[in-house]
């Protein structure tokens, strides 16, 4: 007879519901049936509407807090327009057709769409409040942001009291007689601010948003005291904050960041509901937002439960949103071929580079760039290994050619044994204790050497000669290199290398062949942007250790850029500085949101 009390297992738990998080966050819901953004939207997380929006549609859908269906369409294909009300008596004002503002207006009944007044201005991306018989629209654009204010009586517009300070792509809530309007987009750049409207005017409060953003004429729900603003752009973000009536406070980061969402109007800091938006591109997803009270079970990463009303086996576990390219801080100096870059996204070391060849270093906060002490001498097109406190170059650079090795304590820097082979171009990966160095030129090479923390042998070579390839790794054990320029036409190259301590194996090949682009990660999870083919591209390509797939590009194309590939995360790196045409000192930050929800493992 079996043992079965050798057999090991645990108890699944049975709930009527899913487990939600102690504090605020987001959690995915059923999807949109199409990709919308700068749509227009009202209700709450279980009973709301979406309409309008780009791609250019015209369409509208409800939701009853499970699915959407299809409603009635609007009469024109609209879209950053003002919205209020609720689902069944929504408002849709103003907006956007071609390149021109709109005046028109429509009311939905639940069913279908009719006119209502139209506004006495047109603009577009203006912020709603209220309901279908006492709302009101603020800011806009109209060639220039707009300060004014319009109230809606169910069938025409009155002029109200004007903002004070001209907005557009903001957030508002409340009602006719007690409104706020948060954020958006002045000139120039955009703003922070908190405003009341009282049904004549308009008073600015002392308070503020941690974020100042714009891209949000459809978010923003809630009341003078308990109002929510979600994602926005300048740059895009993922952020979500809540105002009590005199501040903000931080609420769980949305999955991913994006702007030009809708959102449930009525919406409020325990239960709120977004939909469709630009990551960029448009998304369907939809997610809502709940706080986890008394008597609920609480969502823990790696529980595995059965619910008991819908039948499912789930598992609750970490999701990666869609990544995305956001603006940082300037380099002091602008130059390409960098020497290297080490660190995390908001500790970072860059130094070396050309044009001419630098001995600058610098270093980054996660918004900007200070200059601290110089490498030993100027040099470009060299490789490393390590973070900001503790990081060592393989030089490798030029000119003359070398192999000196200089390592970087915080504060100085101090030589190390040399590279056999002095080269340039090389790709690399580890930490300073951990490392390996591959191919370079002149001429083009497939030699590889592994550090030990002290100095450098020669291992195993690479399957093909190339420079300026990619690379990524945790160590002398572990990591990658791609793409790059081999000895012979058309000189690009997308083929993929991994590394095991011993051997280089073949694995698949990018999408697109290119030399001197940027990288980050590992074996199993990297990210590459960047590069020429030999034209210079913005592309990204993802890594999940088996094969490449497109994302989103960089907003800047250039080639012999620095790169995050020894901060080992494809989830959080920098693209920093490059050659456009001209030298550029731009930074741009890479982010893959990342949140726990629940997930379905199996059905009954």
């Amino acid at each position: 007879m079996a043992d079965y009390k050798g057999i090991k297992g645990f108890n699944v738990q049975s709930l009527a519901t899913d487990p939600v998080a102690t504090g605020g966050a987001w959690s995915d819901s059923a999807d949109l049936p199409a990709a919308r953004h700068n749509a227009g939207g009202v209700g709450t997380a279980t009973d709301a509407l979406h309409f309008g929006g780009l791609p250019t549609s015209a369409l509208t859908f409800s939701f009853n807090g499970t699915a959407w269906t299809a409603g009635g369409s609007m009469a024109s294909n609209d879209q950053a327009m003002a919205s209020f009300g609720i689902s069944t008596a929504a408002v849709s004002a103003t907006g956007e057709l071609g390149t021109s503002g709109t005046d028109t207006t429509e009311e939905y009944n639940g069913t279908s769409w009719g006119s209502g007044g139209n506004v006495s201005t047109s603009r577009t991306q203006a912020a709603g409040f209220g309901t279908l018989t006492a709302g009101a629209i603020a800011g806009g654009y109209v060639g220039s942001p707009s300060t004014a204010t319009e109230e809606y009586n169910g069938t025409s517009w009155t002029s109200g009291g004007n903002l004070t300070v001209g907005s557009y792509g903001g957030a508002a809530g409340g009602t006719q007689t007690a409104g706020i309007f948060a954020l958006g987009q002045t000139a120039p750049g955009t703003t922070n601010s908190v405003h009341y409207y009282n049904g004549t005017a308009w008073t600015a409060q002392s308070g503020t948003a941690n974020l100042a953003r714009a891209g949000m004429n459809s978010t923003g729900a809630g009341t003078q005291t308990d109002f929510g603003v979600y994602g926005g752009s300048s740059p895009v973000t993922n952020s979500t904050e809540f105002w009590d009536g005199s501040s903000f406070s931080t609420g769980g980061n949305l999955p991913s960041a994006r702007s030009g969402m809708s959102v449930g109007k009525s919406g409020t800091s325990t239960s709120a509901i977004i939909f469709g938006g630009s990551a960029p591109p448009s998304i369907a997803t939809t997610n809502i937002y709940s706080v986890g009270g008394i008597g609920d079970t609480i969502k823990n990463e790696g529980q595995v439960y059965y619910n008991t009303t819908t039948n499912l086996l789930k598992l609750t576990g970490v999701v990666y949103g869609t990544g995305a390219w956001a603006s940082g801080g300037t380099t002091n100096t602008a130059f390409h071929a960098i020497g290297f870059l080490g660190g995390t996204q908001t500790a970072a070391i860059v130094a070396g580079g050309a044009s001419p060849p630098t001995a600058n270093v610098e270093l980054y906060n996660g918004s900007s760039w200070t200059e601290t002490t110089n490498i030993p001498r100027a040099n470009y097109n060299g490789n490393a290994l390590g973070t900001t406190q503790n990081l060592m170059i393989a030089v490798g650079g030029t000119p003359p050619t070398t192999g000196a090795t200089t390592k970087w304590d915080g504060s100085s820097w101090s030589e190390l044994n040399d590279l056999n082979a002095a080269r340039i171009g090389m790709g690399g990966f580890g930490t300073t204790d951990s490392g390996i160095i591959a191919g370079g030129g002149p001429p083009k090479s497939v030699l590889a050497e592994s550090w030990n923390g002290t100095s450098w042998s020669e291992v195993a070579e690479t399957n093909e000669a190339r420079s300026d390839m990619m690379s990524g790794g945790d160590s002398n054990t572990s990591g990658f290199v791609a793409g790059g320029s081999p000895a012979s036409p058309p000189y690009t190259f997308a083929g993929t290398e991994n590394w095991n301590g011993s051997a280089w194996t073949e694995v698949n090949n990018m999408n697109t062949a290119r030399y001197g682009a940027g990288s980050s990660g590992t074996a199993t999870l990297a990210l590459i942007f960047g590069g020429a083919t030999p034209t210079r591209v913005a592309i990204t390509e993802s890594w999940n250790g088996t094969s490449w797939t497109e994302v989103a590009d960089l907003a800047t194309a250039r080639t012999d850029l620095a790169d995050g590939s020894n901060n080992s995360t494809a989830n959080a790196t920098l693209a920093v500085s490059g050659y456009t045409g001209s030298y550029v000192g731009t930074t741009e930050e890479w982010t893959v949101p990342s949140s726990v929800n629940n997930l379905t493992v199996a059905s009954s």
